[in-house]
């Protein structure tokens, strides 16, 4: 599907020094669950292009690295546009952590799974979510600590507002639990900070 050469610019963006949580190895997690769960993705080339090209700019101080991710796409990719649009409404979907406003139920379906695997990690056992965590905040080095630990907590704390975190079923019975006691104790350990 995507020319080698296309491949190795994203390789070599997703190593970037700054990135120690959304590097090539997530990628590669994102990409294995969608071939695990290939059964369940309604359009499977504007998924893939999510998953490889939702943070291919990426720079946390930067308002629009998503738009920027999406620029890159459909300039490098040569797809029909109704396919780079789907693709695009998936990397807003990842952006904004939140299901596109669309009617498409196979859209709203993709979107929600992609979803669900991008915040897998949240259910895993206690010290892979730790590491997760502290790989999350040296992208955010540029933060002191208190003015991190403030916006983090209340983003954690949005997901913990939900009635779901997971939006799919498969996600929801498998790491609903583990991902609430997780985020309750991340919360915890940042406002102690």
């Amino acid at each position: 599907m995507l020319d080698p050469a296309i491949l190795s610019d994203l390789r070599w963006r997703y190593a970037e020094p700054a990135r120690t949580c959304h590097d090539w190895s997530r990628v590669s997690d994102l990409l294995a669950f969608a071939e695990d769960l290939s059964h369940a993705i309604a359009e499977r080339a504007p998924f893939i292009l999510a998953v490889l090209f939702h943070k291919a700019v990426f720079d946390r101080r930067r308002a629009d690295w998503e738009e920027a991710s999406i620029a890159l796409m459909r300039q490098k990719v040569a797809l029909p546009a109704p396919l780079l649009d789907r693709t695009a409404a998936l990397i807003r979907a990842l952006a904004k952590q939140e299901l596109p406003e669309t009617r498409d139920a196979s859209l709203r379906g993709d979107a929600a799974l992609l979803l669900d695997m991008d915040n897998a990690v949240l259910g895993e056992p206690a010290g892979r979510f730790a590491v997760h965590e502290a790989a999350y905040r040296r992208e955010y080095v540029h933060l002191k600590d208190e003015i991190y630990a403030a916006g983090r907590a209340a983003a954690l704390e949005m997901l913990l507002w939900r009635e779901r975190v997971y939006l799919t079923d498969r996600f929801y019975l498998e790491r609903e639990k583990p991902a609430r006691r997780n985020i309750a104790r991340a919360i915890e350990q940042l406002r102690a900070i």
